[in-house]
């Protein structure tokens, strides 16, 4: 069957088309054009309705499935449009690189928290922080032991939106396993590293042997790795204002969630300490720290050092991998270069493409969450890929009127839980005996 290919950055459809893929094009196009006019996040209905038709539409052509995609005449104009091929998304599912991670992908179209806002003439946010009795507020504990202590069960729609604004900007989730957590705990079976001149795994053999020769036994090395989710709280204070009176306030507490949690999620996935919260790759056993050059300068990256960092990666992650740099690194970056022949011309180690940049041929993204430039952990070479995040559905909020009463604002606790460790244990030894690798590679502090 003809295939064709839809990008939907562009809304394009090439390849096979019909007049019905057409319309499903159009209807595409003018919802994100309505959601970018009134300068708002999607709600949940249009959110789902877009992911559904754009997954559809890179499926194998049929028009009378396309004719069954699109909305009835009568339920065009505002509104989630119901679809005749509706999906459903079981979710709980570990997630690798590349797949998708919003919200439904993780938690699926019936999430075990089904809590919705039903009310339509006030917001969460407003009869949260208006301190009156909602029937549509429902509450959880805060501790998992201590059930009297409660906070506000945020609605999935606005989970959702919190959730994808979050990931949005983050560095390490979205190249990550991501595992969905029903409860606070969740066991993940994973090989003992081992050392390559002796076995694999920590324990696997093979030999050759001839016919009817005795077999020698091997025994891989299992080891259990526990995901324990580990509470984030953030802190927010607001005014009465933003809430009650602003145009789109609740899209504005709903970015201001999103980012946050983003920001503080990904500086614990790199140098979280493992202790009350994730392991950070920068503070785990698997680190290959790559060794300075002898009377190297204070503060400085040397050509040389990327090139034994890249040494120090495991091969088979060198395709995966990605340069997390600090920002204090750009101005030595930018003027490294490599000289060429007699002449005095030179070539940019950091190079521009696509409108990033590139060292030796891998992506480079620039960041706060890593060390300052001369401290080890200033530059990183990572596979992602060999990092688990687990994450629990749930997000709760409670507030204060009290905490800043004097200047009439409101001090709000969002909470969400997560955790996260690499998939290693240490790093490997190669066949050699003396040659040690990883997927997590940083240079010596200078």
């Amino acid at each position: 069957m003809e295939r064709r290919m839809y990008n939907p950055k562009t809304g394009k459809i090439s390849g096979y088309e019909t007049p019905e893929l057409r319309e499903i094009q159009k209807r595409l196009r003018s919802m994100r054009q309505l959601i970018e006019a009134e300068k708002r996040l999607p709600t949940d209905e249009e959110m789902e309705e877009i992911r559904e038709l754009d997954q559809w539409l890179s499926q194998p052509a049929d028009p009378v499935k396309a004719r069954a995609m699109l909305p009835d005449p009568e339920d065009r104009v505002g509104g989630p449009i119901a679809t005749a091929d509706k999906r459903n998304i079981q979710g709980y599912e570990l997630r690798g690189p590349g797949e998708p991670k919003d919200y439904r992908s993780l938690f699926g179209s019936r999430p075990q928290n089904d809590y919705r806002w039903t009310d339509k003439e006030i917001t969460f946010w407003q009869a949260v922080f208006s301190g009156r009795m909602h029937p549509d507020l429902t509450t959880r504990a805060m501790n998992e032991s201590v059930g009297s202590s409660g906070a506000f069960l945020v609605p999935v729609e606005y989970a959702t939106m919190i959730h994808n604004v979050a990931l949005e900007d983050e560095i390490v989730q979205p190249l990550s396993f991501v595992q969905p957590m029903k409860s606070k705990s969740k066991q993940i079976p994973a090989f003992t590293i081992g050392d390559h001149s002796s076995n694999l795994y920590g324990g696997f053999i093979a030999y050759y042997k001839g016919e009817a020769t005795s077999l020698t036994e091997a025994d891989p090395t299992v080891r259990s790795m526990e995901l324990i989710a580990k509470k984030l709280t953030g802190y927010i204070k607001m005014s009465n204002e933003l809430v009650s009176d602003t145009p789109g306030g609740s899209d504005q507490i709903v970015k201001i969630c999103g980012t946050g949690l983003g920001w503080y999620r990904d500086k614990a996935f790199l140098k979280g300490t493992g202790s009350g919260e994730p392991l950070g790759i920068l503070n785990a056993n698997c680190l290959k720290v790559t060794s300075k050059e002898t009377g190297q300068a204070a503060s400085s990256i040397l050509y040389t050092n990327l090139i034994n960092m890249v040494k120090d990666l495991h091969p088979a992650c060198f395709k995966r991998s990605v340069w997390v740099c600090h920002q204090t690194t750009i101005p030595e970056l930018l003027s490294l270069s490599i000289p060429i022949g007699t002449g005095g011309s030179h070539v940019p180690v950091m190079r521009e493409t696509d409108g990033g940049f590139q060292i030796l041929t891998r992506p480079v993204i620039f960041t706060e969450k890593t060390e300052t430039l001369g401290s080890q952990g200033d530059i990183l070479l990572a596979d992602f890929s060999q990092y688990v995040v687990g994450l629990r559905e749930e997000m709760r909020i409670d507030y204060s009127i009290h905490v800043a009463f004097t200047t009439d604002e409101l001090v709000a606790r969002l909470i969400e839980r997560h955790d996260g460790q690499p998939l290693w244990d240490s790093t490997l030894t190669l066949e050699d005996g003396s040659t040690t690798v990883s997927p997590f590679v940083t240079l010596e502090a200078r």
